[in-house]
């Protein structure tokens, strides 16, 4: 009778095991995706459309506030903050690909430049350099922690001292990257 006590007990303790230990396998499967460019793996691990939407909420408020303040005696003002608005959900879209959150998981800031080209990944403008030969250990140095039973964090800090939050939800047994929370904030 003690025995069955047990293994009924193991057997209840599993799953609290998985879905504790889920998080930090999404992470670890994540990173492999992307040192691998692995984008099936990618799509399993992360939620596109809605981390896409949450990043575009967040830049066109930070845009919409410095603009406030920029062209508030501009006639032109509300065409400009459209067209930029614009000009976000296009970079977004752009940019919230596999190699697009490599960089920013290196703590890269997004930038124009910085966006990957719409060329195939075998362009030959890229010159193979050791990065692109190694696995990169993307959450070095990283911060980890539960918001709630069904949200996870990871704060990477980026090459400037600032860190960048990553958010995983869960999603029955697995987990999703859904949103990045970018440094943007404390830019001056």
């Amino acid at each position: 009778m003690k025995r069955i006590a047990w293994i009924i007990g193991l057997l209840a303790l599993l799953p609290a095991l998985w879905i504790g230990a889920g998080p930090y396998l999404a992470v670890a499967d994540i990173e492999r995706g992307i040192n691998d460019k692995d984008s099936e793996r990618l799509a399993e691990r992360m939620d596109f459309p809605t981390l896409r939407q949450n990043l575009k909420d967040q830049l066109k408020v930070t845009l919409l506030k410095s603009a406030a303040k920029e062209l508030e005696d501009n006639p032109f003002g509300a065409l400009a903050t459209g067209l930029a608005t614009t000009l976000v959900d296009g970079l977004v879209d752009a940019f919230i690909t596999p190699a697009g959150l490599a960089s920013l998981m290196d703590g890269e800031r997004p930038s124009v430049g910085s966006l990957p080209s719409s060329s195939t990944p075998s362009s030959p403008t890229r010159k193979p350099d050791q990065e692109q030969t190694q696995d990169r250990d993307l959450f070095k140095n990283a911060r980890h922690s539960y918001d709630s039973l069904s949200r996870f964090s990871v704060w990477v800090p980026g090459q400037d001292g600032r860190e960048t939050r990553f958010v995983l939800q869960r999603d029955g047994l697995s987990w999703k990257l859904v949103n990045v929370i970018l440094p943007l904030d404390e830019a001056t």
